[in-house]
């Protein structure tokens, strides 16, 4: 893993299209930027601003249909400037507040 990427996959057991609205919901409760959206692809991309310790970070939301029905959503946080010593921990920092806000659109069923 490269010191400005943190990248996690998850699965969610709804509709494909419902995830990608629970998505959007989550990321503006975590003060995500939306940066692009193409709802035919499935797939997002938000930034966040710049910060006491990095140039920002962009952060990609991909979601796919898996062969069981559920919904396969890969988060992958980069930064700006991939040399940042502190990249590591904020990329995983919005990647992790993105899933828990997303898990609370989305609870477990």
């Amino acid at each position: 893993m490269a010191w400005g990427n943190y990248e996690q996959n998850y699965v969610y057991n709804y509709d494909i299209n419902a995830v990608l609205d629970a998505v959007m919901r989550a990321a503006a409760q975590v003060k995500l930027k939306l940066k692009s959206a193409d709802r035919a692809a499935y797939r997002v991309k938000f930034s966040t601003g710049i910060s006491l310790f990095t140039w920002g970070e962009e952060v990609y939301v991909t979601l796919g249909v898996l062969p069981d029905g559920k919904t396969g959503v890969n988060i992958r946080s980069s930064s700006n400037l991939g040399t940042e010593i502190a990249a590591k921990s904020r990329n995983e920092s919005n990647v992790l507040k993105l899933v828990n806000a997303l898990n609370f659109f989305l609870p477990p069923r």
